[in-house]
């Protein structure tokens, strides 16, 4: 019975183990490699191979590495069709365009795709991902694994050509990493980075580096205006924090001096605010806009778009515009036009009030052009070199035909057949009597009626004491000078002034006593 049981039991035991082992080969052929790693994309980076420029270009590359090696042949090429067939490309472009193939490199466990003409859909580093489409036919090398795998897709990193090089910065200083300044036209190397910069109520240039020729633009007050900026920045719109628009510059001034200036500040974190700096009122209803734009006709790169729309209240004295934009990196560039924009019309503003002063006495003036002004009497002033002055108003001559006759008479009747000499004569205290009375009597009458258009209710009262006007006769004037006691003191203190002095020039010889 023992023997039976051993039996059972060995022959048992070999069944199983036998099924064991025919179970676990057949379960190798169902499933192949099953705990092996799945193929998936370990790399999705950007490069410019030159660094000769910072943004997406011909000649810039992409990189897709696998974290094994494919069953692609190495040195293998995939053209633009195949890439698209196989990968799915989101964040922001729903494919790569323009004119690109790859080459399969490092034994076949990386796939180097290469421009030689961008298109319309521009990669963004951080933005744009890549992931494997379901009916891709790219596996590993092996044959373990059927198709590319991956749970989220992958972004895409490295640069388009950050500048790295050292070179030297405006203030003469050296600079690492980013040290190009935005502009609205060129750049330092005189290339064109964004065409039409700047535009004002319709009208666009191209800004050049420094200075930009533009042709005299007229604005009304109180019309709105809009004026509108294309900026460039080498690391990206996003990356723009500051931007200056100033009126009203003199030749030989400059942007600080402005007394009309509109300024956008940009956060880190996009959060835009406005300052207006206007002391003289000249600006109202001003309001800005942001937006990404393309940079020119090619639409390659982004350029950030302001747009400020702004009314003029009064005139300004010049018409000089400019502007002046940093980056992140506080790297800045200024750029000034001319002819510039001229405001016409008339001020919106209450009149401006002055205080001038004339002989002693202070004036109320108001402002009745940029340098003309009128007081609270009528008279004209005028502004020169900051000092108002009152106009100089001429004598006028009275016109014989605005006076009765028998006044005219009462001038001429006296002085009729006489000499130059006579006519002197007569006018003077030893003249002739009669005629002197007569001439005073004819000035009296005169002065009575330009008194009377002046001051009409002066004569209401009669001033009889107009004929008691008396003279006054200084006594004889006494020169001190002829006093013997003055001409002592003259002499003692000549003689003592040039003893003192002789002895200063020769103390030998001139002993003090």
């Amino acid at each position: 019975m023992k023997k039976l049981f051993m039996k059972y039991f060995f022959t048992t035991a070999l069944s199983i183990i036998a099924i064991l082992v025919l179970s676990i080969g057949a379960f190798s052929f169902v499933i192949p490699d099953a705990y092996a790693a799945p193929i998936t994309v370990s790399t999705f980076q950007a490069n410019d191979p030159d660094d000769g420029d910072s943004v997406f270009s011909n000649g810039d590359t992409i990189l897709i590495a696998f974290n094994v090696g494919t069953n692609a042949t190495n040195g293998g090429t995939m053209t633009s069709t195949e890439f698209n067939a196989n990968f799915t490309i989101s964040g922001g472009i729903s494919s790569f365009d323009g004119t690109f193939s790859g080459v399969w490199q490092n034994s076949a466990q990386e796939l180097l795709l290469t421009w030689t003409s961008v298109g319309s859909n521009i990669p963004v580093v951080g933005t744009t991902t890549i992931e494997e489409k379901g009916t891709t036919n790219i596996s590993s090398s092996a044959g373990t694994n059927a198709d590319v795998y991956s749970d989220t897709p992958d972004t895409l990193t490295g640069d388009f050509g950050l500048f790295t090089a050292t070179s030297s910065t405006s203030n003469g200083g050296t600079c690492s990493g980013d040290c190009v300044e935005p502009t609205l036209g060129v750049n330092e190397k005189g290339e064109r980075r964004v065409s039409n910069g700047f535009t004002y109520n319709g009208y666009s240039v191209d800004v050049d580096r420094f200075f930009t020729p533009y042709p005299l633009i007229t604005a009304e007050v109180g019309k709105e205006n809009k004026a509108e900026f294309k900026i460039y920045e080498n690391l990206g719109p996003d990356n723009i924090r500051h931007f200056s628009f100033a009126f009203g510059l003199a030749k030989g001034q400059i942007i600080s001096q402005s007394v009309a200036m509109i300024e956008l500040d940009i956060d880190f974190d996009g959060t835009k605010s406005l300052t207006v700096t206007d002391p003289e009122n000249a600006l109202d209803n001003v309001r800005v806009e942001t937006s990404h734009v393309s940079c020119d006709d090619s639409n390659q790169t982004d350029c950030l778009e302001i747009i400020i729309y702004h009314t003029f209240r009064t005139p300004l004295d010049f018409n000089i515009v400019a502007t002046d934009v940093w980056d992140t990196a506080r790297l800045s560039w200024q750029n000034y036009y001319n002819h510039g924009i001229e405001v016409v019309g008339e001020s919106l503003n209450p009149a401006k009030e002055y205080d001038g002063i004339n002989r002693g006495h202070i004036y109320h003036l108001t402002e009745t052009g940029k340098t003309t002004a009128v007081d609270e009497f009528g008279n004209s002033w005028t502004l020169s070199l900051g000092v108002w002055n009152k106009d100089y108003v001429a004598p006028q001559r009275i016109v014989e035909d605005a006076m009765p006759s028998e006044k005219v008479w009462t001038i001429k009747y006296p002085l009729k057949d006489k000499s130059q000499e006579e006519i002197i004569s007569a006018f003077t205290k030893d003249g002739v009597e009669d005629k002197f009375l007569v001439s005073k009597y004819g000035q009296s009458l005169l002065a009575e009626n330009r008194l009377n258009q002046m001051c009409p209710g002066c004569f209401d009262k009669p001033y009889d004491k107009i004929d008691n006007i008396f003279s006054y006769d200084f006594p004889e004037r006494l020169n001190k000078l002829d006093n013997p006691e003055i001409q002592s003191k003259i002499r003692y203190e000549s003689h003592k002034a040039e003893t003192i002095m002789n002895y200063i020039l020769d103390p030998a010889s001139h002993p003090t006593e």
